[in-house]
């Protein structure tokens, strides 16, 4: 029997080392792959890069943590705010939403407007629920690219031209 620990201790001298880990366990981010990891890192700076090309007098702000129960983006546009939230899917399948009901919550107290942009499916069973949560406050649009920026467009302002946050 070959002692597994010997043989690790030779592969540094015959030059075939394990790919070592640039980043500590703790801090990747979990129930994803790599691969979707990436493609919301990627959606994420393009979907900034729309609303900076859509409204290039307003502010972005980006929140830098993770969190569920918090939007990605807050866009200020003529000093009205609304949420921006990104959902990446790898297959074109139906979107149902099930990680966003502690968003929704958190948005259905404070009466805040959100904007879910989904990269591709189909978003209808997502659409019922926040409807359900928040009616007209959201909007939830299928966004790929500069292409659908009219769809983006017209659900920011739709939102924006509403009056007031909070119910009468």
């Amino acid at each position: 029997m070959i002692d597994t620990r010997l043989y690790r201790w030779f592969l540094p001298l015959i030059g075939r080392r394990r790919p070592v880990r640039s980043t500590p366990e703790s801090f990747r981010p979990r129930g994803t792959s790599s691969r979707v990891s990436r493609l919301a890192a990627r959606y994420d700076a393009d979907v900034d890069e729309a609303l900076q090309r859509l409204w290039p007098k307003a502010r972005v702000y980006h929140d830098r943590e993770f969190a569920r129960d918090r939007a990605d983006f807050l866009l200020v546009v003529r000093g009205r705010g609304v949420m921006v939230e990104t959902k990446v899917k790898s297959d074109p399948g139906l979107f149902r939403g099930s990680t966003l009901p502690p968003l929704l919550d958190r948005l259905q107290r404070d009466g805040r407007r959100l904007v879910v942009l989904l990269n591709q499916g189909d978003p209808t069973p997502a659409r019922e629920l926040v409807a359900e949560k928040l009616g007209d406050k959201a909007r939830i649009v299928v966004w790929s690219g500069p292409d659908q920026d009219c769809e983006l467009r017209a659900a920011v302002e739709e939102l924006i031209a509403q009056e007031s946050r909070h119910p009468l």
